[in-house]
């Protein structure tokens, strides 16, 4: 077997440590650095575990990894749902982590790795025909299938990466406040520092100004100063429009799609690089179950296409319950209050968010 990694990014070379570590040794890099855009990632127990399997976690710093063993959710400062470890016996739900700390980690394995053969961009394309291509990135999609073989919707909404230094102890817990249309997502980076993803109306986006600190902090007191206590430092990071997408085939020719190029999520459950691993690790095992890539490619498309479908479903189900203006503010505190108090549904959601159902 002869393994082209097309891409360049975070999931293309776990992919290519995961094809290695099971001796598969016919495996062709774009030779180019990882680039670092300064985000938090919150990983779950699953993705964590596999990092360990791979040893890409035994190299990332651990003073930058903050595990956290509870999330909690509300509806604008009305503390509606919240999730724990203890809930399905394990230590902890997931870990929050910076794109830095893992970049480094993989591309160590990476360069240690005597066994990849790294391609120039120069003589990238040549390599594609002779090779079953695993593509991970969707700008390296052919043009072709990107505009036949995608369903997406645009969310009308802007996200923006703030880091917020606060007075009040987080207590390294994540939260996520639904206020109205707009979604703030929480991910502690210690005790008194949260990274903010903050999910708002365009309409909203565009009346603020970037250079206006005062203002973006005005809002954010508004909505979480029953969290945050008192604002102490804010920087504004990149922002970018929200949309989700999807492709109706996983693989074509000799490609096959991984990752970002094969599904695009909101960000308010923090899925994206979970859910790519969670590729990796089951394309990993039915290329050592099968040994046909056709008979593999299939079983691969059809599992993970219905996996990533259902969870767009339910990403938006919820987005469409918290925004919703036909169902009153109380009615939906009552259902979330109950919904909470349930013994048997949130065990089950939590085993699946966290991945504990999959197997390495």
């Amino acid at each position: 077997m002869n393994f082209n990694i097309s891409s360049t990014s975070l999931i293309s070379y776990i992919m290519a440590l995961s094809l290695n570590k099971y001796g598969i040794e016919n495996i062709s890099l774009r030779k180019k650095n990882l680039k670092s855009f300064g985000r938090y990632y919150s990983l779950n127990y699953f993705s964590k575990k596999f990092l360990e399997h791979l040893t890409i976690w035994d190299h990332m710093e651990s003073k930058h990894i903050v595990p956290y063993n509870n999330i909690e959710i509300y509806k604008k400062d009305v503390k509606t749902l919240s999730f724990h470890a203890k809930d399905i016996n394990i230590d902890y739900l997931g870990y929050i982590i910076n794109e830095d700390n893992l970049i480094n980690s993989v591309t160590k394995k990476i360069t240690a790795n005597k066994n990849f053969n790294f391609i120039s961009e120069k003589n990238y394309s040549d390599n594609l025909s002779t090779s079953t291509n695993i593509i991970s990135d969707y700008k390296d999609v052919s043009p072709e299938i990107q505009s036949k073989n995608y369903t997406s919707k645009t969310y009308n909404q802007t996200a923006i990466n703030i880091n917020i230094t606060h007075s009040k102890s987080n207590n390294n817990v994540p939260r996520q406040i639904f206020f109205n249309n707009e979604i703030l997502g929480f991910l502690p980076v210690n005790e008194n520092c949260y990274n903010l993803i903050w999910s708002m109306p365009n309409n909203l986006f565009e009346k603020m100004s970037s250079e206006d600190m005062n203002e973006y902090k005005t809002l954010v007191e508004e909505r979480a100063n029953f969290i945050l206590g008192e604002i102490q430092e804010m920087t504004i990071g990149e922002s970018f429009p929200l949309s989700a997408r999807h492709a109706d085939i996983y693989f074509y020719q000799n490609n096959l799609l991984i990752g970002e190029s094969a599904h695009k999520f909101h960000p308010l459950a923090g899925l994206g690089l979970n859910m790519g691993i969670e590729d990796i690790s089951f394309l990993t095992q039915l290329i050592l179950k099968h040994g046909d890539l056709k008979v593999t490619f299939r079983e691969y498309a059809i599992k993970r296409i219905a996996k990533n479908n259902s969870l767009q479903h339910i990403l938006d189900l919820i987005i469409q319950f918290h925004s919703s203006k036909l169902m009153p503010d109380d009615l939906k505190k009552y259902l979330l209050y109950y919904f909470d108090k349930t013994l048997l549904m949130k065990p089950t959601i939590i085993k699946k968010a966290t991945g504990c159902d999959n197997r390495i």
